[in-house]
């Protein structure tokens, strides 16, 4: 075998290994063996390559859950036992017997007027109603005196009556019989008259006793009367210089000072019964159903929370079309009757499947999610109940479903896909 150089070898190689690949070799070989082989195809230029290329997708699970959202309204503060309470009478104040902020029963004295003044008049009245008492009992006492003494010339005049009708009788049997004269006749006659005017005016003199004194006892009760009002008045006059409060409560502010004067009609300080504040605010028809009696809101003031209890939320809304709700406020007593409050609560959006709000894809005017199916992506119709917070609940698609979160721009109804590690709901747990 002839030897040949290596710089002619390797050349030479490369030719029939090129000329074994291209076209034109197959071809010869083919016709060599007897099977013939059709042409390569062309390229054509104006054909879709094929989708081979499936697209990284992330999904949520879709789950059916309540949608809340918390609202928060204006709410203006009242009670229904809140009062100003003023001095029945003008004085001094001597002692504050609370202070604000304390709780007090109905009757507590709060403010203590200089009652010095009123305890002199109550005396002074007491001894006039004595004295009017001791004059009623005196006259009581003569006119039964006066009474009994008329009372038994009375008696009297009535003894001699009978005994001078009796004489007066003997004397005109005597005259009949010639046993006495015309004038002993005449002075027995006589005699009967005197005994008959003695009787008239010993009972005139009783009759008229008895007038006068009804009419002078009449006199001193009247006077008695007068004089035991007079002392009621008094002892009304004393306990107003007393100020006391009208029903159980909180003092919320004390008006006067020790040594001020305080003058009749004027507030000396404000009760308020802790338990009747309550808070009054508009919220939408919607949130109206929701909050029935017994739902508890959070109210807050100046800093501080307090807890109100709905009580009715059953109003017809006003033109602003919103609904008057009122709760009341617990351990309120210390906030301003009259002032703004904000109030804290939660209302039901709707139910449904829960999605993020990124899920939603608008598409001729018709919302859908892109959900997985396979290893395909699939575009499913779906109705907005109502979104909140980055989350809508929606009806339309299965709960449970993989719905695709966020959704690539370029993702298509029917495209392949590829999913990833899948992600936590947006907005966190239902609930």
């Amino acid at each position: 075998m002839p030897h040949f150089p290596l710089r002619l070898t390797l050349p030479l190689t490369l030719a029939l290994l090129l000329a074994a690949c291209s076209p034109g070799g197959q071809q010869g070989a083919g016709s060599g063996s007897g099977n013939a082989r059709p042409a390569a195809t062309r390229n054509d230029l104006d054909a879709a390559p094929a989708k081979t290329t499936a697209l990284a997708v992330r999904t949520v699970p879709a789950r059916t859950g309540t949608l809340n959202v918390q609202r928060t309204a204006s709410a203006r503060l009242r009670a229904d036992r809140d009062s100003n309470v003023a001095a029945q009478a003008s004085g001094t104040v001597e002692r504050l017997l609370a202070q604000e902020g304390d709780r007090v029963r109905a009757g507590q004295v709060v403010v203590q007027l200089d009652d010095t003044g009123a305890r002199q008049a109550l005396e002074n009245a007491r001894l006039q109603a004595q004295q009017a008492q001791i004059s009623l009992d005196q006259a009581r006492t003569n006119t039964g005196q006066a009474t009994a003494s008329l009372g038994a010339a009375v008696q009297a005049a009535e003894a001699s009556l009978a005994k001078a009708r009796q004489d007066a009788a003997s004397a005109e049997n005597l005259y009949r019989l010639g046993g006495i004269s015309q004038a002993d006749l005449s002075a027995a006659r006589s005699a009967l008259a005197q005994a008959q005017s003695g009787l008239a005016q010993a009972r005139n003199n009783l009759a008229q006793n008895g007038r006068g004194g009804q009419s002078s006892l009449a006199l001193l009760q009247t006077q008695l009367e007068t004089a035991q009002a007079g002392v009621r008045q008094a002892q009304e006059n004393l306990g107003r210089t007393a100020v006391e409060a009208p029903f159980a409560g909180v003092i919320a502010s004390l008006a006067v000072e020790v040594g001020e004067f305080a003058s009749q009609g004027s507030p000396v300080f404000r009760l308020v019964d802790e338990g009747s504040v309550k808070a009054t605010f508009n919220v939408t028809p919607a949130d109206a159903a929701a909050l029935t009696p017994g739902t508890r809101l959070n109210l807050g003031y100046g800093g501080v929370n307090y807890v109100a209890v709905v009580e009715d939320a059953s109003g017809v809304a006003g033109t602003d079309r919103l609904v008057p709700v009122t709760a009341r406020v617990q351990g309120g007593g210390n906030l301003p009757v009259g002032g703004t409050a904000q109030v804290r609560y939660r209302a039901t959006l709707g139910n449904g499947v829960l999605v993020p709000t990124g899920a939603i894809q608008v598409e001729g005017g018709e919302n859908a999610v892109y959900v997985v199916q396979g290893g395909t992506a699939r575009r499913v119709p779906v109705t907005v109940v109502a979104e909140s917070q980055g989350r809508v609940a929606v009806r339309g698609v299965t709960a449970g479903a993989s719905v695709i979160y966020p959704v690539p721009p370029s993702l298509q109804d029917g495209a392949s896909i590829r999913v990833g590690t899948p992600t936590a709901q947006a907005g966190g747990q239902n609930p």
